[in-house]
C-alpha cells in the first residue's frame, strides 16, 4: 500500500470504521512509511534487530563499526521556556553510545530541512550537562523520503550531507544521510540500479515489494531479517484502533490547516489593505492587484483540479470503490468514470 492508498484508506474508515474489512481484501500490506506503522514496526520489535539491520545499511556500516545494539529513548524533547518541542520517530542510542535520529517523511516541504537542523540542535544540546567537557557522540541522522528532496543528482538515492571546508569534512561526529525512496523504485524499473548489491539496495527493495504490492524477488525472500519484515507489515497485524487514530490526527490536523488559513488570509488581506492605501493611492496598483489576486485564484484552481484528477485515476487503477473516490477527491462520479 502506497501513500495515496493509505490516504484512501482512512477515508474509508472516517466514513465507516468497517471498511478496513473490504481494504484488507484488496491490500496485502499498510503503508510502512506512515510513522504510526513505521514505529510499530521498527520500535516495538524485541531486540530490535530490523531496526539495527536498517540503520546499518543506510549508513553503510560494517565490521566493526557496525551497530551491535540499540536502546529507544523518548521520541520527544520536550521545548523549554518558549522553545518548540523536538518529535521523532525513532531516538536511540548505540552499544557505542552514538546516537540515532530516525525520521520519515511522507511529503516535502519548505521548511523540512530547518526542522532537520532543528532537532539535531535540540538533541546535541541535550547532550553536554555542567561540569562536562564538551564532547559531543556521534550523531547519526538519517531521512527516509517518500519525495524527492536532490532532483539536481536524478541517479543517486542515498546523499551523505556534510558540512565540508577546504574538502574536508568539518565536523565528522554529525552524518546526516537522506535516503530518495521513490527515486530508487523509478532507478529500479528504469533497471538502472539493477547492479546495485548493496545491502541499502536490498532493503529498498523489499520495501518497493510492500509498498508497491509487488512480487517478492527471491533474493528477499531468502534473507530471515525480510521475511521478518514482510511478515510484520502485513495489513492483518494491524487494528482498527490504530487506523481510527490516524484518522481522527488526520482531521485535526485539517481542522488547524483550515484555523491556519482563514487567519492568514484574514491578516493578509487587512495587511494588503494598509499596504494598497499606503503606497498605491491609485486606480492602476488597485486594478492590477484585483488582477494579479485573480490570476493567482485561477492557476490555483487550475493546479488543484489536475491534482484531484490524477488522484482520482490513480485510486481507480487500485480498484478503490467509487463513493470512495468521489468523497476523497470531491469529483462528480460521471466525471471519475471518464478518467
Amino acid at each position: 500500500m502506497n501513500r495515496t492508498q493509505h490516504e484512501a484508506l482512512l477515508e474509508a474508515m472516517k466514513m465507516d470504521a468497517k471498511n478496513l474489512v473490504k481494504y484488507r481484501k484488496i491490500y496485502k500490506y499498510a503503508y510502512l512509511l506512515c510513522d504510526s506503522v513505521f514505529k510499530i514496526v521498527f520500535a516495538e520489535e524485541k531486540g530490535h534487530s530490523l531496526l539495527i539491520s536498517l540503520v546499518n545499511a543506510m549508513l553503510d556500516l560494517h565490521g566493526d563499526s557496525a551497530i551491535k545494539s540499540i536502546s529507544l529513548e523518548m521520541q520527544e524533547y520536550p521545548g523549554i521556556f518558549n522553545k518548540k518541542n523536538c518529535i521523532l520517530d525513532i531516538i536511540g542510542t548505540t552499544n557505542a553510545g552514538e546516537k540515532v535520529l530516525v525520521e520519515v517523511q511522507q511529503q516535502g516541504d519548505k521548511y523540512f530541512r530547518d526542522r532537520v537542523e532543528y532537532y539535531i540542535s535540540r538533541v546535541i544540546e541535550n547532550q553536554v550537562h555542567k561540569n562536562e567537557k564538551y564532547e559531543l557522540p556521534q550523531i547519526y541522522f538519517i531521512g527516509l523520503l517518500d519525495f524527492e528532496m536532490f532532483p539536481e543528482e536524478p541517479a543517486e538515492y542515498i546523499h551523505h550531507v556534510d558540512e565540508m571546508c577546504h574538502g574536508k569534512k568539518f565536523f565528522p561526529k554529525i552524518q546526516k544521510v537522506f535516503v530518495e525512496i521513490e527515486k530508487f523504485f523509478e532507478l529500479e524499473n528504469a533497471g538502472t540500479s539493477k547492479d546495485d548489491d548493496s545491502e541499502a539496495a536490498q532493503w529498498l527493495r523489499a520495501i518497493k515489494a510492500i509498498v508497491k504490492e509487488e512480487p517478492v524477488p527471491q533474493k528477499i525472500l531468502s534473507n530471515e531479517t525480510f521475511q521478518q519484515l514482510i511478515s510484520s507489515v502485513e495489513l492483518s497485524n494491524f487494528e482498527e484502533e490504530l487506523f481510527n487514530l490516524e484518522v481522527k490526527n488526520m482531521t485535526d490536523l485539517k481542522a488547524q490547516h483550515e484555523i491556519g488559513f482563514a487567519e492568514g488570509k484574514e491578516q493578509g488581506f487587512a495587511e494588503g489593505m494598509t499596504e494598497g492605501f499606503a503606497e498605491g493611492k491609485t486606480e492602476g496598483f488597485a486594478e492590477g492587484k484585483t488582477e494579479g489576486f485573480a490570476e493567482g485564484e485561477k492557476a490555483e484552481r487550475a493546479r488543484a483540479e489536475k491534482e484531484k484528477r490524477e488522484l482520482a485515476k490513480g485510486l481507480r487503477e487500485d480498484g478503490v470503490p467509487m463513493e470512495i473516490i468521489a468523497r476523497r477527491t470531491g469529483l462528480p462520479m460521471d466525471e471519475i468514470e471518464k478518467l
